[in-house]
């Protein structure tokens, strides 16, 4: 069962896992996906109806509250999505049932540079802390088989009801109107199609080893990821300007380091690294597509 399955990337892993796996998935919206889908709300109290309806063997867990803002404003929301969450999967499953759990940098504190797992997490706003208290639930779970993978995934909405930082990126700059990007802000992006690869290699190796690891991709800063993005998709960059996120104001609190180290997961598992150019080649060849 894939959670967040109208999201961006839950929708593009349900239909990647339905072609070798019965796959049921689950969000907060309507949408129309080629797995058994239904609409659910993860404040409810009790997941037993979920749970019942699919009894699955393996529950990957990508439903989440993103926006910084809307957290800060709703931070007992985004701590029940987001945390507690987990705790009711725990509840409402038996000890075979297994969790991904799909986390983020926001878990660390500006001063860290290129994050590892070993690292004492300080979340600086209330979507890290409500991120951080979901892998509390796991790392103190009994008998469970988990992964927590902190990312940060960029990409395309099958749902195009939504619009992720990619489509604002493009969609700003067709619409020519000013796009400003952070070039103080340091992030290790990857796309979630490249994340979905990862995720399979790991349930079909049968790699869910009750840790915390890091999948990201190459480091760079905001600019130079749109900078990129925009010159291989061919659209004018004229209207792409450099900007500070210390002098943005009116937003949530965010790291201006997010990068995560991800070597790791690359050695133990022989997976190799993925780089910017491929992160933003993925982007074109399923924006071309589409």
């Amino acid at each position: 069962m894939v959670t967040g399955a109208s999201g961006m990337l839950g929708s593009t892993l349900a239909i990647e896992l339905s072609r070798n796996h019965k796959v049921y998935g689950t969000g907060n919206s309507d949408i129309t996906l080629p797995i058994d889908y239904k609409v659910f709300d993860l404040s409810n109290e009790s997941y037993k109806e979920l749970i019942d309806w699919s009894q699955p063997e393996l529950i990957i867990h990508c439903a989440a509250i993103t926006n910084g803002n809307y957290c800060q404003e709703n931070c007992l929301k985004a701590i029940d999505v987001n945390g507690v969450s987990v705790h009711k999967i725990l509840n409402a499953t038996n000890t075979t049932t297994k969790i991904i759990y799909i986390s983020t940098d926001a878990v660390f504190s500006s001063s860290l540079h290129m994050a590892k797992e070993v690292h004492s997490v300080f979340p600086e706003n209330i979507y890290g802390k409500s991120k951080e208290l979901g892998e509390f639930f796991l790392n103190n779970s009994q008998d469970r088989q988990y992964t927590i993978i902190r990312t940060t995934i960029v990409g395309l909405n099958i749902n195009k009801n939504r619009i992720g930082f990619v489509e604002w990126i493009i969609n700003t700059a067709l619409e020519n109107k000013k796009l400003g990007l952070f070039t103080d802000v340091l992030f290790t992006p990857i796309s979630i199609w490249d994340l979905v690869d990862e995720i399979n290699f790991l349930i079909n190796t049968d790699n869910i080893n009750s840790e915390t690891i890091h999948i990201g991709g190459e480091l760079c800063t905001k600019f130079d990821f749109g900078s990129k993005l925009l010159k291989t998709l061919n659209i004018s960059t004229e209207n792409l300007f450099k900007r500070l996120i210390s002098s943005f104001e009116g937003r949530a609190k965010r790291s201006n380091d997010q990068s995560l180290d991800s070597d790791f997961y690359q050695k133990k598992y022989k997976r190799d690294s993925i780089s910017l150019d491929q992160t933003i080649l993925k982007i074109k060849e399923n924006y071309e597509h589409n």
